[in-house]
Parts: structure tokens; sequence; C-alpha cells
């Protein structure tokens, strides 16, 4: 009844437009992950807008109801202590700029969030098609640029406006125009398609029964092509680590759940002893290594790890490491070679978001940065079997880019990772995952297995 009269006062002319709207934007918004991620927190920000329009217009204290769960108030506790961390950063303009950042990509999650819990299931199909539409042209997108060395950007620089800063390491200019970029600089676009790859193949359950199987393998391979193809190491690591994590999901839930329990308690509590160990063992000394980035990142994060040490509390400040001005020594890589790639190279950033957490924002970050993946992963058990399988798979595939991802206050990762969440609960509203619960089948099954064939059937 409840949701009933909730829905009720969206059904005239001003709801139809609004839903029109907003599956525009969430088609902008999936397209641009895989095109131009830098507009992920812009349009993120006007599809919060419309959602907070239809949220107050149908149910005010629906975003309240978010807010007021375990994890809510965790993510709350955590971008409280970033403010107060700020306060003794090196930049504490930029400090707290930062932590406001992240408190409005925060709340505007949230209000997208409870917008599409008040959906209906025909509504909820629509935004879900409009998203794995928009998804899809972007990773074709990708796609064409990364085969054909992106003449799609090139163009764009070269006759319409300039999209990058124009530097020897990004790009090359010949008598005045790009005609060439470097690989790397699609490598956020690839992180941000692997980020929404998992709430993307379920969306392919808003499709007509007979189209599900087709959707489902285009989106799959078309990404699983871009990525292996891409420079994005970080990336290519993450999509395998989703599909080990989903595979044992298929097996047992309950397994899952605990191995990433484990998992993120470790990595974020022994993040520091851990970040040695790869110097340690030599690793960086391995030439079948890509040097400027494997072995750079266990160079950068043993430097990170001793830095640690000097403020292991409170940390030295949010988004201060690359004020510390490291850089990777003399004698790094073979030390039989006059030069190398990496000797004198500066570490502006951690590459670990682990070993970042400690540095800037000390143990109390740290645990608090805990208390929010474990929040979240205890909310993932009580969705759906499908869904709950899947919410595993991103949560693992998030900890594999933050191993050695950029840089954790990136905007349009930050961006990118509450999308992909939103749109978890966006495909949680699906008639063809909302109809076990509809019927009283509750969102666990005895079995603890998850029927993931059905995604594709």
């Amino acid at each position: 009844m409840t949701r009933h009269r909730a829905s009720a006062p969206d059904r005239g002319g001003r709801g139809r437009l609004l839903l029109r709207l907003q599956a525009t934007l969430v088609g902008l918004l999936c397209f641009s992950a895989g095109a131009v991620p830098r507009l992920l927190p812009a349009l993120l920000g006007v599809l919060a807008l419309v959602a907070a329009i239809h949220v107050f217009t149908v149910d005010p204290k629906r975003p309240l109801m978010l807010l007021r769960t375990a994890f809510g108030i965790a993510l709350a506790v955590f971008i409280a202590y970033l403010f107060i961390n700020a306060t003794w950063a090196p930049d504490r303009e930029a400090g707290l700029a930062k932590a406001a950042t992240v408190l409005g990509l925060a709340v505007g999650a949230f209000l997208i969030a409870a917008s599409y819990a008040l959906r209906t299931g025909d509504e909820a199909r629509v935004l879900a098609i409009s998203a794995l539409a928009g998804l899809m042209l972007g990773a074709a997108f990708l796609l064409i640029e990364i085969i054909f060395d992106e003449p799609i950007v090139r163009f764009v620089s070269n006759h319409i406006v300039q999209l990058f800063d124009i530097t020897p390491k990004k790009m090359k200019i010949e008598h005045g125009e790009v005609t060439k970029i470097s690989a790397f600089v699609l490598n956020r676009n690839v992180t941000s398609l692997v980020l929404l790859l998992v709430p993307g193949l379920l969306f392919t359950l808003a499709l007509a029964a007979s189209r599900r199987r087709t959707g489902f393998v285009a989106l799959l391979a078309i990404t699983a092509i871009s990525v292996l193809l891409s420079q994005s190491g970080t990336s290519v690591m993450a999509f395998f680590v989703g599909a080990l994590v989903l595979g044992l999901a298929a097996r047992s839930r309950k397994a899952t759940r605990m191995l990433l329990v484990t998992g993120w308690t470790i990595a974020v509590l022994l993040a520091v002893p851990l970040g040695a160990v790869p110097y340690g063992l030599g690793w960086q000394h391995w030439k079948w290594l890509p040097p400027e980035s494997v072995a750079a990142r266990f160079y950068i994060w043993k430097y990170v790890a001793d830095k640690i040490h000097e403020t292991p509390i409170a940390g030295i400040g949010i988004r201060a490491t690359r004020d510390l001005h490291l850089t990777i020594p003399a004698d790094a890589g073979d030390p039989t070679e006059t030069e190398g790639p990496l000797r004198g190279r500066e570490a502006r950033h951690p590459h670990n978001i682990f070993l970042q957490t400690w540095l800037e924002l000390g143990a109390i970050g740290a645990i608090l940065l805990l208390g929010v993946g474990l929040t979240g992963l205890w909310a993932i058990r009580a969705w759906p079997p499908i869904l709950e399988a899947s919410g595993y798979t991103l949560f693992a595939v998030c900890c594999a880019i933050g191993v050695s991802g950029f840089d954790l206050w990136q905007t349009w990762l930050l961006a990118a990772l509450a999308i992909a969440w939103a749109a978890m609960l966006l495909a949680a509203r699906l008639p063809a995952l909302a109809r076990p619960t509809a019927v009283g089948a509750g969102p666990l099954r005895p079995s603890g297995k998850a029927a993931l064939p059905a995604t594709i059937a």
C-alpha cells in the first residue's frame, strides 16, 4: 500500500517528463563511461537534481531511510572525518574541496538510488534499457578508438575542441595537428567501463526474453575485447578478478561473502606491511614485468609505506601525497644499467588506495574505510540471489581497481563508483529480479546458490 501511494503522484504528465529526462541522462552517463569519463561527475550532478525533484515530489523521506542504514551511517562518518582530516592537510583548501566533492557525489548517489527505489517495474525497465543502450554505444566507441588509434578523439581535438593538455607524454603533434595519442590516455575509459559492466549485464534482464542472451553476450564481448586490447593492466586484472568471484558466487554466495570480508579486512588493516612485500622480494627487478607500470608501482608502494610510519594515526592529510614529491631513487631498476626509465621518476600518486588511505587519513581513516566496506557487504547479503552474487562481483572489481589504481580522489573515478552502485539498485527494481520476493520466496534461497544462468536465459 505504501508503494502504491508513493507512486501515485508520479503518474501525471510531470512524472512522465521526469522519467524521460532521467532515462536520457542515464543513457548519457553510461555512454560517457566508455567515451568521455571526465563528464561523469557533471552528468551525475544533473541526474541527481532530476532524481531530487522526483523523490521530493513522491516520498521526501526516502533518502533519509537509505541514510539511516548501517552503510549510510558508516559512509557519513567516513566523509565527516575527511573534512576533519583536511584541516591539517598541506593544502587545506584543496583538501576541503576534495572532501566536499566526495560529499556531493555521495548525496547525488543517495538521491538517485532513492529515485530508483520509487520506480515501478515498468519504469525501471525503461531506465535500464536506456542505460544498456548507452553502455553498448560507449563500449563500441571505446573499441573503435582502441583498434583504430583514436580517430574520433583526434578529429575532435583537431577540428572542434582541444580535449587534452598538449604534452609529449600524451600525444604527438605534427604541423599543428594531433597525429597520435598515447594508448594510456584511454585507461580511465576502460576502467569506467569495467566498473559499469556488472550492472550493465543485469540490465539485459530488461530486454525481451528472446533478446537477453544476445544483449548479454554482445556487451560482455565488446567489453572483454576492449579491456584486453587496452594498456590498462589494472582493468585487465579487475576484469578477471570479477569473473573469478562471479564463478565462486555461482557456487556459494556465503563462501564468497566470507572470502571478501576476509580479503577486505586484510587489505585495509595490513596494507602497510603488504605494500612493501613486492619490493622486499625483489619483484621490481623481474625483466618480464613492464618497468614503467608494474615495476614502478613496487617502488612507489615501498616508499609510500615507509612514509606512513611518520604519521600513522591521523595521516598527513587528504590529497597530500602529491605534496611529498616522492621520487624513485637513482639505484632503481637493473643495477647494471647506467640509466633506466624509473630512475628519478616522481611518484605523485600512490597507485594503491589502501596505502593512500593509511598515508593521508591514517589508522583512523583506515578503520572507517574498513567499516564502510564491511557494512556494504552486510547489506548485499540481503539482496535477491542474482543481485547478491553480482554485488559481490562488483565489490571485488572495485577492490582490484583500488589495489593498483592511480589515485583514490580522482573525481571521475568516484563518480563512476557512485553510478555503478546506484545502478545495482536500479537493477533490483527490474521485474525479472523483483519477482521472487513478490511471491514470498524471500531474498535468499536455502541452497545458497545464485541462479546466474537466468541472466542470459
